[in-house]
């Protein structure tokens, strides 16, 4: 199953027919016209949505689905250290460093150098890969469909914290572990899946 993000609504895209059961916005085994036809018509409505689209072939329907945006991909980190979290907080919002993978780029050194970036660490490394998540946005008059890779990471202690202010970031800080869950309703839907799955990592 996927599920796609694009603000507070979402689709699910899934291969299980038990979850069609009571689902009030369905789409069934549809053709690539259908598809797209739905998919504009939820991302241009007013309210949110949770849209479900069955097919029995998933790998084909995720294909016909990423063929209906332009497709980019980004990668980003959880730096843990000493029962705490980094988090940055962009345009007053709570987030975690990430950014687009460049040309020539694997996503583990996109993820390491988003993360040196934008919150001045320079001594960490990869520990272990996080889920990927999916987030639609609306960009330069076209739909975007952004795929990013996320990883823990650990860093050497007493590091300065410097925000990468030119990237609209106010602040860099530690969260503890045991405070993640009071950022989850402050930051975006499509990062609440990865900080609860770190949450898990943490309680471990």
């Amino acid at each position: 199953m996927y599920k796609v993000f694009f603000k507070e609504s979402f689709f699910w895209l899934t291969d299980d027919t038990e979850i069609l059961k009571n689902h009030p916005e369905v789409l069934v085994r549809p053709d690539k016209n259908e598809l797209f036809s739905f998919i504009h018509s939820c991302l241009e409505q007013d309210g949110i949505f949770h849209a479900l689209i069955y097919h029995p072939d998933l790998n084909l329907l995720f294909s016909c689905f990423q063929a209906c945006f332009k497709v980019v991909g980004a990668a980003g980190g959880v730096v843990r250290n000493d029962g705490k979290i980094l988090i940055i907080k962009r345009l007053g919002i709570p987030d975690l460093p990430k950014g687009h993978i460049e040309t020539g780029e694997d996503k583990q050194t996109c993820a390491l150098r988003e993360v040196r970036e934008e919150c001045g660490l320079q001594e960490l490394w990869i520990e272990s890969p996080l889920q990927d998540t999916w987030h639609i946005y609306f960009r330069d008059e076209k739909w975007h469909l952004k795929q990013t890779h996320w990883f823990t990471m650990r860093c050497s202690p007493n590091q300065p914290l410097a925000p990468q202010t030119e990237e609209d970031i106010e602040e860099v800080y530690w969260l503890p572990c045991s405070d993640i869950e009071t950022v989850l309703p402050q930051t975006y839907a499509s990062l609440r899946p990865v900080l609860i799955e770190v949450k898990e990592l943490c309680d471990k």
